[in-house]
């Protein structure tokens, strides 16, 4: 498989044709995706059901996610080179988003016009570019908007999982309709079902506060 990820590569520099890339994305989606099923379901063992043996084994699927992460940033950087191909088909745009969501905080900088762009032309969902700009406001340490983003921290048997500071705690169910969220208090039920760890938002946190809370052994 890995080796006809290159070939298909090389296909697409070679050709450039709306098929090849179609295809190429198609594996990139493929391999972001599996190896973050896999981390979901040993972060959930480890977290919820207390199974420590398998910590090592989630650290080596943590260090295999930053691989893959590169590698596919680093397809998406040569086929955004001329620019946003036109024709491809709706996974494939869903794909470049993905992969720009996962990638350092400068890469996320320099593409988040061209995702905003994508989410007005209809090619990708408007939460999808919100989720990418509260990721990015989390990592610039600053509120996010949507509250999209949640930061976990403690020990393994004592985890803490918050809603990252939002800008506007009055509008934020209104904001997030917007753009095709579910409700904060739905979100939450849905985080605390998916990590096995209570998930909580508190309205009046604050960056420095949550930066505080972080840093206690808990």
């Amino acid at each position: 498989m890995k080796g006809l990820f290159y070939v298909l590569l090389l296909l697409l520099m070679s050709c450039d044709t709306s098929e090849t890339t179609d295809r190429l994305l198609a594996e990139v989606w493929s391999k972001d995706q599996n190896i973050r099923q896999q981390m979901t379901v040993l972060t959930k063992a480890v977290t919820a059901e207390g199974r420590m043996e398998l910590v090592d084994s989630l650290m080596s699927v943590c260090e295999e996610v930053e691989r893959i992460d590169a590698e596919n940033m680093m397809v998406v950087d040569s086929i955004l080179q001329r620019g946003l191909p036109k024709g491809l088909s709706p996974e494939s745009y869903k794909t470049i988003w993905i992969v720009i969501d996962h990638a350092p905080l400068d890469k996320q900088e320099a593409y988040l016009p061209l995702i905003e762009q994508m989410s007005i032309n209809g090619l990708i969902d408007n939460d999808e570019y919100a989720i990418l700009f509260d990721r990015i406001a989390m990592k610039n340490n600053r509120p996010q908007r949507y509250g999209s983003q949640s930061v976990q921290f403690g020990k393994v048997d004592n985890l803490q999982l918050y809603i990252w500071p939002v800008e506007d705690a009055e509008r934020l169910d209104s904001l997030r309709a917007s753009v095709g969220m579910q409700s904060i208090a739905e979100y939450l039920q849905q985080l605390t079902t998916t990590t096995g760890v209570k998930a909580r938002y508190e309205p009046q946190l604050s960056v420095e506060q949550i930066n505080e809370m972080r840093k206690v052994d808990l």
